[in-house]
């Protein structure tokens, strides 16, 4: 092996080993210097993610394992649709359950964000590498008038094509202590600052923004093309709720308005490259919560939105967690987690035989891939093969 790899071109080794799994690059990066180099070099990280945008794909599902007592993730195959690993969080989540409600707050690349609810403890990970960054934290929240109360509403990631970075964006509302409820608060009364992670700089910096609340739902922002989305509203919340997108690149936001008649959203999921967003409706007493399915066909323009069909399983559900292909949906069940494949076509379901915790659930797609969480333009060496 070492006389072969020493023998052929580069860029001969170089089609070969672009058309490798994650799994077997990271092992022959150990065959010699010069594949190490190789394979760590941005240019071929850039070239295999890629050339393999459309294969090693995944779901990926967090929920919280009741026998572990701690938060897990299970990879799931996109094709069969079975679990072929699950793993724990990394450091410093991992065991640390009992202290913090942990979310992903996205997927992009390979490179998968966590976070700990209301709290601005951030790792940016890539479950197959194994790499993981903790994000150093905002000072945004040590800006707040004295006596103020800070509350971390949300955050997006996602990745800025012109510059060739990932981003963080985290809200934070600074408030009086006072208030009865912060949910029924008028955005007047409250302080809202916006701020951005840049990867490449490992450093945050304030943005501008409209003041609103996001809605703080299960399931994690809508990120397509570099535009990563949220469910807001700015008065009570069943008033005057929209959709807040955020462009990576250019960094401004675009609100677009929910359509006529609809009250509140659910969640937001992917479809087609475009925003989808369920609506609660009460359905027969029997099956309890149905749901629609509208779809956004650009964002911010509320005439673009189009009710595609509603969900009527034949089982109680809890909510639905995204979709997979043909505009089928995975529904999670209600009391025990079961994960269900819905039809909107027959309007039938399939037991999955995966479980999970309905409170705890996260659905999203993720791909394999050698993206470093470090941001540079080389991975650093870890250790001697």
């Amino acid at each position: 092996m070492m006389m072969m790899a020493n023998e052929l071109p580069e860029d001969l080794v170089t089609l070969i080993l672009i058309w490798l799994p994650v799994v077997s690059l990271l092992r022959f990066k150990c065959v010699c210097k010069s594949w190490y180099a190789l394979i760590t070099h941005q240019n071929f990280v850039r070239k295999h993610l890629l050339h393999n945008n459309n294969s090693n794909t995944h779901l990926l599902l967090k929920t919280f394992n009741k026998t572990m007592e701690d938060y897990v993730v299970s990879m799931i195959s996109y094709e069969e649709l079975q679990i072929s690993l699950t793993q724990p969080l990394p450091p410093p989540f991992f065991g640390n359950s009992h202290k913090f409600r942990i979310s992903v707050v996205g997927s992009c690349n390979g490179l998968v964000c966590l976070h700990a609810y209301n709290t601005l403890n951030v790792v940016i990970w890539n479950p197959t590498t194994k790499e993981t960054k903790v994000v150093p934290k905002s000072n945004l929240p040590r800006f707040a008038p004295a006596g103020y109360r800070t509350r971390i509403q949300g955050m997006g990631f996602g990745f800025d094509a012109k510059t060739n970075d990932y981003k963080i964006i985290n809200f934070v509302s600074m408030y009086e202590p006072n208030f009865d409820d912060y949910f029924s608060q008028d955005v007047k009364d409250i302080i809202f600052q916006k701020e951005v992670y840049s990867l490449s700089t490992n450093s945050w910096r304030k943005v501008d923004g409209p003041p609103c609340f996001i809605f703080e739902g299960v399931a994690c922002p809508t990120y397509i093309n570099g535009m990563a989305s949220w469910l807001a509203y700015d008065k009570a919340r069943l008033y005057n709720l929209f959709v807040l997108s955020f462009d990576m690149s250019d960094e401004v936001f675009l609100k677009t308005p929910h359509p006529d008649n609809v009250l509140k959203g659910v969640d937001l999921f992917v479809l087609n490259e475009s925003i989808a967003m369920s609506i609660a409706t009460m359905g027969d007493k029997c099956m309890g919560l149905q749901f629609d399915i509208w779809l956004l066909l650009k964002v911010g323009v509320k005439d673009s939105w189009t009710r595609l069909f509603p969900i009527r399983p034949s089982a109680f559900i809890h909510r639905p967690l995204g979709f997979w292909k043909n505009d089928t949906m995975i529904l999670s069940k209600i009391d025990d987690g079961q994960l269900l494949l819905y039809d909107p076509s027959t309007e039938q379901t399939t037991n999955l035989q995966i479980h999970g915790d309905d409170d705890s659930m996260q659905l999203v797609t993720y791909m394999e891939t050698l993206v470093s969480v470090k941001g540079g333009n080389e991975f650093e060496e870890q250790g001697n093969c």
